[in-house]
């Protein structure tokens, strides 16, 4: 089996791929040459990130950004991409299980249970 270098073409065509199956997403959006590649879809994060809410006794308390990437124990959720966590929040959102929360401190987001 001989593995070579893929062609420009052939780069463009695995991402648009993976962004098609929810695999990976362009970043930042509106082009197609960066991407970040999901080990996890969006919606496997938005559980794992409201377990963890759940979890730490999180509910219904304001935490910022840098509180869920930067952990004081290190969790699952430590280092995630600021883009990655705005998506997954979204998700959350939708389900009224989170709530986004803009400030002049950084954003943050605040949880719920949920319906």
């Amino acid at each position: 089996m001989f593995i070579g270098r893929l062609t420009k073409s052939q780069v463009t065509t695995l991402l648009q791929t993976l962004v098609s199956r929810n695999e990976a997403a362009y970043e930042p959006p509106r082009q197609d040459s960066s991407v970040i590649v999901y080990w996890r879809k969006p919606e496997e994060w938005a559980e794992t990130l409201h377990s963890w809410a759940v979890s730490t006794g999180q509910l219904n308390t304001i935490l910022t950004f840098y509180e869920i990437q930067e952990p004081e124990l290190p969790s699952e959720l430590s280092g995630i991409p600021t883009p990655l966590l705005r998506r997954i929040i979204g998700i959350l959102a939708k389900t009224n299980r989170a709530q986004m929360i803009d400030s002049a401190e950084g954003d943050g987001v605040r949880f719920f249970t949920g319906s």
